[in-house]
């Protein structure tokens, strides 16, 4: 018998792959991070689960709250949405573009601390 972290762990790993596909789309297809934060919103609304975990995500690098809450306001912003709710769907957006630039400034610092580590390594 499978054990449940096994179980989550493999879960967790399915989601990044999907993740990593559509990171990779968008460099492929050099989306702006204006056009990712449409897809993603577009793509959780279809609870496409790769997009899901990208919006959750980019939702918690906003508000630096945990992830069962971020999925709770992305099922609301989903929610919002469906309805139409065009003010909604632009926070929507306009939170998942903030958050593509966290991640980006992020990415960022991670590559210049890791060029200082090379340079100091030398």
């Amino acid at each position: 018998m499978e054990h449940p972290t096994e179980k989550v762990e493999q879960e967790a790993e399915r989601i990044q792959i999907e993740v990593d596909k559509i990171f990779e789309m968008a460099r492929s297809n050099n989306w702006s991070l204006e056009q990712f934060a449409v897809k993603v919103l577009a793509g959780a609304t279809e609870f496409d689960l790769g997009y899901f975990a990208i919006g959750a995500q980019l939702i918690q690098n906003v508000t630096e709250i945990d992830g069962k809450s971020a999925i709770e306001v992305l099922k609301f912003l989903i929610f919002k949405v469906q309805q139409h709710d065009t003010l909604k769907i632009k926070q929507a957006q306009e939170m998942f573009f903030r958050g593509l630039i966290i991640n980006k400034n992020k990415a960022e610092q991670r590559l210049a601390e890791q060029k200082q580590q090379q340079q100091i390594s030398k």
